[in-house]
């Protein structure tokens, strides 16, 4: 009888929460997005969808959600990219975090675009190349967003840190200086979306060949998710813009 209750009760919160949280929880939705971006001075304008492939909510009402995002690298002899993404919206916080990209998926897509790389390149590579190559990549760590449903006044988004290393080679990805900037209505062709919590972020990525830092602006809305990103070099200059195109149920 305990299971039981337990279960209504994550049932009902889980319900209730599709209003509340920062993310969609409709399994099989698809978000397209158009994503302008400026590569070597010049325009690229592509489409790209990310689709809700899980859904699910736990004993304690915890919502969890994966999206996969699918696109194409304009410029490159890459196929499709695959990169996943997840939500989880604890209703006793009110909190919904974001996590952009956890170690195990980045090490595979890493994999994924070495090995297409060498390929494109006319170079043959096994599976025990693949397998060989995963042994010798480490990664630890994630970057993720709190999305709270009130920030306070005072309150930071968590820095948060992703280390890789191959063999003697090393790099790192951080989220820093994390700020909640308040709430705006977003206009996008998808629709108009009131009351998006609006963050900001600094990206700084390092490499034994150099360090880079990339200024993100994004806005979430409530049962949706992301709707609008943008991302801009240290002088201001937008590098990439995402905007939410359209929601197919």
């Amino acid at each position: 009888m305990k299971n039981i209750v337990s279960l209504l009760v994550a049932f009902i919160l889980g319900a209730g929460a599709s209003v509340a949280q920062y993310m969609c929880v409709e399994q099989g939705t698809v978000l397209i997005y158009t994503e302008t971006a400026d590569r070597d001075g010049k325009e690229e304008v592509a489409d790209h969808a990310s689709t809700v492939v899980s859904a699910s909510t736990d004993e304690a009402g915890v919502v969890s959600v994966k999206v996969e995002d699918i696109r194409i690298l304009p410029g490159t002899n890459f196929g499709e990219i695959k990169d996943y993404s997840y939500y989880a919206y604890n209703p006793t916080t009110g909190n919904t975090l974001h996590t952009l990209i956890t170690a195990d998926d980045y090490k595979e897509s890493f994999v994924s675009m070495m090995v297409e790389g060498a390929r494109n390149a006319g170079q043959f590579v096994s599976d025990s190349d693949i397998s060989e190559l995963k042994d010798n990549i480490k990664v630890k760590g994630e970057i993720s967003l709190d999305l709270p449903a009130e920030p306070t006044k005072d309150a930071k988004i968590p820095n948060k840190t992703m280390k890789m290393s191959i063999g003697e080679q090393s790099m790192s990805m951080n989220l820093w200086e994390g700020k909640y900037l308040g709430f705006e209505d977003v206009e996008t062709p998808a629709g108009k979306f009131e009351n998006c919590i609006k963050v900001s972020f600094t990206i700084k990525t390092t490499t034994p060949m150099q360090s880079e830092k990339t200024y993100c602006t994004a806005w979430y809305a409530k049962g949706v998710g992301l709707v609008k990103s943008v991302d801009a070099d240290k002088k201001g200059k937008v590098i990439s813009e995402d905007i939410l195109k359209e929601i197919k149920k």
